[in-house]
Parts: C-alpha cells; sequence; structure tokens
C-alpha cells in the first residue's frame, strides 16, 4: 500500500511537469480515451481476452508508476489498455497511448522505444526487442508485449491489424527542420519537453546525432518563450559550467560560450532569438563549425 504521504508527494510531482510544460488544458477525468474504440472485440485472428482499462494523468502512475511523469510531459491525453489471445495460445497486452498529436507521439516512441533492437516498417515507425512490440502513428503510440521470441511473428501480425485500424499518419514533426540533414544518422532524432542534459530550464530540445570525421557529435536546439528567456537560459547554463572549468565566449549567433563538460566533452552553446542552439564533444574544424553554422541559420529563419 502507499502511504497518503508518497501519494501527496507523486501528485504534486506530476502536476509541476504538466504546469511545466504547458499542458493546463489537459482533459481527464471520467472521460473514455480515444484509443478505446481500436481495442474491438476481435483484431484479425486474436480476440480481446478482458476488459479494456482506462488511464489518465490522475492515475497513469497505478499502472506505469516512475515512469508516469515522464510519460506526463509528452502530452499525454490518456491510455487505453487491453489483453488478447490468439486461440489457446499465450496472451499479450495492448497499449495504445494518446499524445494529442503526430509531434508527441515521435518523441515519447523516440524516447521509450528499444531503438538498439530492431526497426520494424509498421505504423509510421516501428521497433521491436525481445519484450515487446511498438510503433506511432498519427497521435497515438501502441505497445504490444511479447510473451516470448516465438510469438514475435504473431504479435507483429496483431500490430499490424492494429495500425490498420487506427486512422493514418504520414507527417514528421515540424520542430526537425531545425536540424540540419548533412550527416545526421538515422533515427537519432529525438525531443524533450524539459530537462535536456539534465536541466529543467532547458526546454522543448529537439537533438540528432551526426558523424563528423570519426567522432560521433549531437547538435541541438531548445526553444524558448522569447529572446529574454533564451538569454536568461544561457546565462544560467554558463554559470553551472563555470563551476566547474572555465569558459571561452563562442563567435556562433548572437551569443556563446564553449566549456568542457564532464560527460558532454566541449560544449558549445549559443543564442539566435528565442532558441539556444548547440553541439556536444565539439572539436574545432570545418566540419563542425560547419554544422553550428547551418543550425544557427535556420534558427535565425524562425519567428
Amino acid at each position: 500500500m502507499r502511504s497518503r504521504e508518497s501519494r501527496r508527494a507523486r501528485s504534486h510531482s506530476r502536476n509541476s511537469l504538466l504546469a511545466a510544460a504547458g499542458f493546463a488544458m489537459l482533459v481527464v477525468g471520467c472521460a473514455r480515451p480515444l484509443g478505446e474504440r481500436f481495442l474491438t472485440p476481435s483484431l484479425g485472428g486474436w480476440s480481446r481476452a478482458g476488459e479494456v482499462h482506462h488511464f489518465t494523468a490522475e492515475n497513469l502512475y497505478d499502472y506505469i508508476d516512475g515512469e508516469a511523469p515522464f510519460v506526463i510531459s509528452f502530452g499525454f491525453r490518456s491510455l487505453a489498455q487491453a489483453p488478447y489471445r490468439r486461440g489457446a495460445g499465450p496472451q499479450t497486452t495492448v497499449d495504445i497511448y494518446d499524445l494529442g498529436s503526430a509531434s508527441n507521439a515521435f518523441a515519447l516512441f523516440r524516447n521509450r522505444a528499444s531503438l538498439e533492437g530492431h526497426f520494424l516498417d509498421i505504423g509510421r515507425e516501428g521497433a521491436a526487442d525481445d519484450t515487446r512490440i511498438e510503433f506511432w502513428q498519427g497521435r497515438f503510440y501502441a505497445v504490444l508485449s511479447l510473451p516470448s521470441p516465438s510469438e514475435r511473428a504473431n504479435v507483429l501480425a496483431l500490430a499490424r491489424q492494429l495500425s490498420a485500424a487506427l486512422p493514418p499518419g504520414n507527417e514528421w514533426p515540424e520542430y526537425l527542420r531545425l536540424l540540419p540533414t548533412v550527416g545526421r544518422l538515422a533515427r537519432s532524432e529525438q525531443y524533450l519537453p524539459t530537462d535536456f542534459l539534465g536541466h529543467e530550464f532547458l526546454r522543448r530540445a529537439v537533438s540528432a546525432r551526426y558523424k563528423v570525421g570519426e567522432r560521433e557529435v549531437m547538435l541541438f536546439a531548445c526553444r524558448c518563450e522569447d529572446p529574454a528567456e533564451a538569454a536568461t537560459a544561457l546565462a544560467r547554463l554558463g554559470g553551472i559550467l563555470r563551476r566547474q572549468r572555465p569558459t571561452e565566449p563562442l563567435a556562433v549567433g548572437e551569443a556563446g560560450l564553449l566549456a568542457e563538460e564532464a560527460t558532454l566533452g566541449q560544449l558549445a552553446v549559443f543564442r539566435r532569438g528565442r532558441f539556444l542552439g548547440g553541439v556536444t564533444h565539439y572539436a574545432r574544424g570545418a566540419a563542425t563549425d560547419a554544422l553550428l553554422t547551418d543550425l544557427d541559420r535556420r534558427l535565425s529563419r524562425e519567428p
């Protein structure tokens, strides 16, 4: 049993994340999840083996506990879940997360999916490992449990049936246009609504990995509310970095700095309008500087 204090702490954590991410208009309560309509009594050769369970931001922690605040921060609207069985075979659980938009569904998939596993041509993008099959399509992110590796083909067939039932959605998030395309590693793009690089004030961050010679770097852009907030965020980051090692000015954007960071190597960060842009594991050279220049040019075109 959870203590009353534990419940209160969880509730406070959830509410803080929702406010920070700007989801004050999130609809919760007794409304049935949108994904429930796709958990039909039968899907292909599979039959629903139990009732549909409903979760909102208010009770998601009952299902995924400590991971709930993280999922909520991606614009989580609701979760519909149901067990399915194929004949006398083992049971699988189907989860359909409604994230409200394709941009949010992409972001949560890229942050939760087993990207070291196998990518699948299902939905807009899918992946699988030894325990589950998952994909995103439009505003939905779906996860199907894998009872055993031998059931993979059967569960994959169920996932394809579910994808066919969901509304089509082929759009990629608009925020990906902020990042240069040359040298970008396939499927390395990610988006975090808050706590980028471990700092709560670095929000709405899109990032991707790039190959530069023999090195791999991560390029990123954080969207602030306005240029004043971007200037404040850069100043706060600079103050934190200077407590570890001296920083140097960076001649990119409207203001910038270069500093050594324990886990990110040389970190180059600059401000352009309402954005902070930068790269990890920076090394002076034409290729890395060209990436930063391209990023600065793209950010300068944004309102």
